[in-house]
């Protein structure tokens, strides 16, 4: 029996054990193991099922759950319950969120079977009546669970010593997920099998991105540790603005070498994804830089001009290498310019045309939180839980957003780099989503959050509690 479909994985054997000690004697362990497998979205600790209705409990979620765990025991041991005033509007935004999709359930009891919800496939005339099934529990469990380790994340974080040994951890993630997507080209070159039963392991019908080749040019596609190329190439987007301190020679997370050395490394693995999301990311976020750069006063309007030359000049190599190579006007036409029209890009139109029609028919709540598909952000939403649930939604984002923003001045001061390090973080990541899903399933969004959450705010005083602890 193929291990991968076991109940059991490999790889949960190994880490079964290391979590349930660390339950019992570190629950700092358990959140540097949380932050480390947050960007392996294809590996799993348990798999159950396979093929469309598998799904698979990823190892973020496991050594994240048990950092919970045993941070709630803590709390009810020394009856110590505080929350910090300075998150407590964006939590309160993201707890309005949370109710809003626990009350979008009434809608499949509402509804009760006389919406039928087409395939999400081409070809694929399967309709399913819409009725309240154990599907839609779990999907409010895993949104519930991403929302308390947002907010643990960010109550973990308020001290700058703190946030940096979590940034120098999801970096040297990065760095080890970067390498393993190099290994894999070297097997897609090479012809060696290629080990997915390691780090691929999830039982999900959309973790099967290794499998993935160009289309018409006949090149493996790379996806690392994560469920599909587009999806890596989004979570090295997202980490990338960790190495800008090392540039302007204003700090590192690890060390200014190894820092801009990941900047060139998540680059290069970010292009050979081969994903029009990390193709378009990459402009995008370069676009944020500049506007940050000049919002902080760290580069003046006339090295902003030089910058769009020089980006100028480049996007002229790429054209001209575009009409005289033949490779690369392949891969750019499979990847960008044909896209809209290959199965794929039709796939995902059809997702989010099918899902506008749900929300046509119930604008206010959708159709309850788990019950569509589309492969973007807001129509996602909007089909999901409606008017109300994208409003609070993109509520939390702009308030975790626009505290930091209003916060930044100058990046002369040290508590602002990792301030403007989040901020462009957290905004790509939405960007990106808007074409890409809602990352619901994806532990690395959650932390992106959390840590922005963390940095929104002028100065670092002593955290400052709601209420004040109880004691026995």
């Amino acid at each position: 029996m193929d291990p991968r479909w076991s109940v059991v994985t490999l790889l949960g054997y190994l880490v079964l054990p290391v979590g349930l000690v660390g339950l019992f004697l570190s629950k700092k362990w358990l959140y540097y193991l949380f932050v480390f497998w947050a960007l392996f979205s294809a590996s799993s600790v348990a798999n159950f099922g396979e093929g469309e209705k598998g799904s698979a409990v990823q190892v973020w979620m496991f050594f994240g759950s048990l950092w919970l765990l045993r941070t709630m025991f803590d709390h009810v041991s020394t009856l110590s319950f505080s929350i910090d005033r300075r998150l407590l509007r964006p939590i309160l935004w993201m707890a309005a969120f949370l109710l809003v999709a626990s009350l979008s359930l009434v809608m499949p009891l509402y509804i009760d079977g006389k919406l039928s919800i087409a395939s999400q496939y081409l070809f694929d005339e399967t309709v399913t009546p819409l009725f309240l099934t154990w599907h839609h529990v779990t999907q409010l469990l895993y949104l519930a669970l991403g929302i308390a380790i947002t907010i643990s994340v960010a109550q973990s974080n308020l001290r700058s010593d703190d946030r940096h040994k979590t940034e120098r951890v999801i970096l040297f993630s990065a760095i080890f997920v970067s390498i393993w997507g190099l290994f894999q080209l070297v097997c897609n070159i090479t012809g060696i099998p290629y080990p997915d039963y390691i780090f691929n392991n999830s039982g999900s019908a959309s973790g099967k991105g290794f499998l993935e080749y160009l289309q018409g040019v006949g090149v493996g596609r790379i996806c690392s540790a994560a469920v599909e190329p587009s999806v890596l190439a989004q979570s090295l987007l997202s980490l990338l603005p960790l190495t800008l301190a090392a540039w302007l020679n204003r700090n590192s997370v690890i060390s200014v070498f190894i820092d801009r050395f990941c900047t060139v490394l998540f680059i290069v693995l970010v292009i050979l994804t081969t994903s029009s999301i990390g193709y378009l990311g990459l402009p995008m976020l370069a676009a944020m830089v500049v506007m940050l750069l000049l919002r902080t006063g760290a580069i003046s309007l006339a090295k902003a001009v030089k910058l769009a030359a020089a980006t100028t000049l480049l996007v002229g190599v790429i054209a001209f290498s575009y009409f005289s190579i033949p490779t690369v006007r392949d891969v750019i036409n499979t990847v960008l310019i044909d896209k809209a029209s290959s199965g794929s890009g039709l796939e995902r139109a059809l997702t989010i045309v099918q899902a506008f029609r749900y929300f046509q028919a119930f604008p206010v709540l959708g159709i309850g939180w788990g019950s569509a598909t589309s492969h973007d952000l807001i129509v996602k939403l909007l089909s999901n839980v409606g008017i109300i649930g994208t409003f609070t939604f993109f509520g939390a984002m702009y308030c975790v957003m626009r505290a930091n923003w209003r916060a930044l001045d100058t990046l002369a001061l040290p508590w602002n780099l990792p301030r403007a390090t989040w901020l462009l973080s957290l905004s790509i990541f939405l960007v990106t989503s808007v074409i890409n899903e809602f990352p619901l399933p994806f532990g690395n969004f959650w932390l992106v959050l959390g840590m922005a959450m963390s940095t929104g705010w002028k100065t670092e005083p002593a955290c400052r509690p709601v209420f004040a602890p109880a004691s026995a």
